[in-house]
């Protein structure tokens, strides 16, 4: 064979090859999925997000918030194919006509928990047990309530029921939401935060204390629901039947919140 006719076929399996690539790159995933979601989520995607996009062909693009973030976004009009929100947040945004009616679907639930560096041996029994602690803490960290956060919200009229408002305001410390755990920790020994237990659970230099006393506790039930604007998507539907299968219900349960399992109902 000549040297140009070897040249030539070469340089056309070189071509060949880098299309196959090319190809292959971007035809990876059948399509995107966005989400709008609480960061109360977060931990809960941070591991499975790597086996959904593989086993359902589909990339899963999050975008994480406050509940108060997502309202936003969603009221705004921001792109997406799902929202994930409080049951209040989603209510109000079927009733403000943003998200499609009958699409909600309950996720999961979670409560408020105290959170410090691992290693702090710290008793929170009772009410009086949660008060001593927070008297003795260096600091206190909390999502800023006005950004929208359910826990900074409950966290704020939890302190002023217990009358520790002025107390306590020199060592008050606001989180944007989502990262109380980190701000807590980067504190130091001393420092306790109160979050929702589902931040709490997947952060290895982090201590749960214990959930906050019952007579204090607040639960949020997170919801899934379909934004308006969006067309019907195959993707959405399939991620939530994903997080609603016996391996997610697992891992739900072992980031210490309640599960809705196969059979649970919308709200």
């Amino acid at each position: 064979m000549p040297p140009k006719t070897r040249r030539t076929l070469a340089m056309t399996a070189r071509a060949a090859c880098v299309t196959i690539v090319a190809l292959f790159s971007s035809t990876s995933y059948a399509a995107e999925i966005r989400v709008l979601s609480a960061a109360a989520m977060q931990s809960v995607f941070k591991e499975i997000r790597d086996e959904f996009q593989q086993t359902s062909g589909y990339r899963l693009l999050i975008h994480y918030g406050t509940v108060g973030a997502v309202n936003e976004w969603t009221v705004a009009g921001e792109e997406a194919d799902l929202v994930i929100s409080s049951s209040r947040s989603i209510r109000w945004l079927v009733h403000q006509g943003k998200i499609k009616v009958g699409s909600e679907t309950a996720i999961c639930e979670t409560g408020v928990g105290i959170v410090t560096a691992a290693g702090i041996e710290l008793s929170v029994a009772s009410v009086e047990d949660f008060k001593r602690a927070l008297l003795a803490a260096k600091a206190i960290v909390y999502a800023d309530p006005a950004r929208g956060g359910a826990a900074g919200i409950h966290v704020a009229k939890v302190i002023g029921q217990l009358g520790l408002s002025e107390q306590l305001k020199p060592k008050l410390r606001l989180a944007a939401g989502g990262d109380v755990t980190e701000v807590t920790l980067s504190l130091g020994p001393g420092a306790l935060g109160i979050t929702q237990i589902s931040e709490i659970a997947d952060k290895p230099q982090a201590q749960l204390i214990a959930p906050l006393p019952e007579e204090l506790q607040n639960y949020t039930v997170f919801i899934a629901g379909m934004p308006a604007n969006a067309p019907q998507s195959d993707g959405a539907a399939a991620l939530l039947k994903f997080l609603r299968s016996p391996k997610v219900i697992a891992l739900i349960r072992a980031k210490g919140m309640k599960d809705f399992g196969s059979n649970g109902g919308s709200e």
